[in-house]
């Protein structure tokens, strides 16, 4: 069962994995602590091939100039998506959506760079 407790009276600014407890911080500020619970198993190929997926589209976010990464967040401001620039710019490599990417640029009026090549 998780619980809390007020970690910053004591100044402690804590997140993760803290020795046999995960914590971290809900969305009214709070710090939870649940008793840390490793994976029973492996990962699978499929999981493993994801991950390295999702690292590829995070270091190429990475990659990107800060005039890129300020248009992707501009235009998801632009059009009221509640989403960010760099989650924006993550979903489309993954998925390789051009289609709905290209739809944004269009739709803010705004230049983004272009996707990566898979």
């Amino acid at each position: 069962m998780a619980w809390t407790i007020p970690w910053h009276l004591i100044g402690m600014q804590v997140s993760g994995d803290v020795g046999d407890f995960s914590i971290y911080t809900d969305r009214f500020g709070r710090k939870v602590v649940y008793p840390k619970a490793p994976p029973e198993k492996p990962p699978t190929a499929a999981q493993t091939a994801r991950r390295e997926a999702f690292k590829a589209a995070q270091q190429s976010w990475s990659a990107l100039s800060s005039e890129a990464k300020a248009n992707l967040e501009e235009a998801c401001r632009v059009l009221s998506m509640p989403l960010t620039g760099q989650n924006l710019w993550i979903s489309a490599v993954m998925r390789q959506d051009t289609t709905a990417y290209r739809t944004v640029a269009a739709q803010s009026g705004i230049a983004l760079p272009d996707l990566p090549a898979e």
